[in-house]
């Protein structure tokens, strides 16, 4: 029995059969009804439950965040603080707080004058690019000693900079001998790094 009505020749032009409408609605409830029991799981015994975030252990510093936020700025001192002390392992981020780009280079190569650059002995130059107004960049520094970085465009108007990085706590040491053997891709960025820590 037809419940629209059908084309002037009374074929199944328009017209829908009960049995027509019942093709079309079952599977459509059937989904609307699978997607419910997805969307509301029963509750789930504790033993075998998903760790909730308050359980994880604290993350290591290389993820947590920098041990020291140095700004770049377009006044003198052009780096604040432009003088740290941190620890081998620890992470110093710079943040462009000025109206033009500023970098962080301690390549002696780039240097207008030797003085500016300092660097441990057989150690990688590291180099930021062009950090843009509100921009960052993060060095972790791996080997103890005197790291001095200026910026390529304001070296002249000795915006330089030093870090003094002291050897790891016993502690530290251990936790960053850890994460190599655990991260071997990080031992490979790091030639040496693995004889530094068996000592």
């Amino acid at each position: 029995m037809p419940i629209f009505a059908t084309n002037s020749a009374r074929g199944p032009g328009v017209s829908a059969s009960l049995r027509n409408l019942a093709l079309v609605a079952i599977p459509l409830l059937a989904m609307t009804w699978a997607s419910r029991a997805y969307a509301n799981p029963p509750d789930t015994p504790a033993s075998v439950r998903a760790t909730a975030t308050e359980e994880v252990p604290p993350l290591q510093a290389e993820v947590r965040g920098p041990t020291a936020i140095i700004k770049m700025s377009d006044d003198n001192p052009m780096y604040q603080p432009n003088n740290i002390l941190i620890r081998a392992g620890q992470t110093v981020e710079w943040l462009n707080t000025g109206q033009v780009s500023h970098s962080v280079v301690d390549d002696p190569a780039k240097a207008a004058k030797t003085d500016d650059v300092a660097l441990p002995t057989g150690v990688p130059t590291f180099a930021s690019g062009n950090v843009m107004p509100g921009g960052k960049y993060r060095h972790t520094f791996l080997t103890p000693g005197t790291y001095r970085y200026f910026c390529m465009s304001h070296e002249v108007d000795s915006m330089v900079g030093e870090i003094i990085v002291q050897p790891p706590t016993p502690d530290e040491a251990a936790r960053v001998a850890s994460q190599l053997k655990s991260q071997p891709w990080r031992a490979a960025d790091h030639p040496g790094r693995e004889d530094e820590n068996a000592r």
